[in-house]
């Protein structure tokens, strides 16, 4: 699918405003999607994406492509301003590829409960996801928050395609490991509250006869 015409890609290559602008209406909530998934901070995300945009006004005589070449370059710009941004705070960003984060909007739809759920659900992802490496962290971020190819996210890390296929494998397993054990834990814990009280209020130590020690909850 085309993303902007050949004309618009001519007219960032030239510094052409209008033409910068017609990129933004395109990509601007992706870039801005995969920065909230950077910094975790929506007011932070919004000054990179604006900052990211002003580059390509200045630097898009360097691009040598079309539309595709224009996109990895906006990426590959935005997570750099992250990085940069990260260290300048001295703090480990923690990532998410929770679709709702992604946007950082709620929906209005949604009821109390169902923004509960997605909430710790959010919450879940993130402590899973610091416990991957950075190099992890960026692949999945850049694959599934902002929706590139391999090939892209290996142009954008400076990385081959087998590097990165790799790394995501890796970050998915290790992912999808560590969200299974959260949610065991979870379950651990629902069934314990599920008892019934009279049960637990007759023994001494406060369980059940031959129940084993339940895990702390984790966040």
């Amino acid at each position: 699918m085309t993303l902007f015409s050949e004309s618009v890609a001519e007219g960032v290559r030239r510094g052409d405003p209008d033409a910068v602008g017609e990129v933004y209406v395109h990509l601007a909530d992706r870039l801005l999607g995969y920065l909230i998934a950077r910094v975790r901070d929506r007011a932070t995300a919004e000054d990179l994406v604006e900052a990211t945009f002003v580059e390509l006004l200045r630097k898009g005589n360097t691009i040598n492509g079309g539309a595709a070449a224009i996109k990895v370059w906006l990426f590959r710009s935005a997570y750099f301003n992250a990085l940069d941004h990260i260290r300048k705070v001295k703090r480990r960003a923690e990532d998410t590829l929770d679709d709702v984060d992604r946007l950082d909007v709620e929906d209005e739809s949604a009821g109390p409960g169902e923004l509960a759920i997605r909430n710790e659900r959010r919450r879940t992802v993130r402590a899973a996801m610091a416990h991957l490496s950075e190099d992890q962290r960026a692949v999945l971020q850049l694959r599934y928050v902002a929706e590139l190819s391999a090939p892209e996210v290996a142009d954008i890390l400076g990385k081959t395609e087998g590097a990165i296929r790799s790394l995501q494998h890796r970050g998915e397993r290790a992912l999808a490991r560590l969200l299974a054990d959260t949610e065991m834990a979870a379950e651990m814990i629902a069934a314990r509250d599920r008892r019934p009280t009279d049960s637990r209020e007759n023994l001494g130590d406060g369980r059940e006869k031959g129940a084993r020690a339940t895990p702390p909850e984790t966040s």
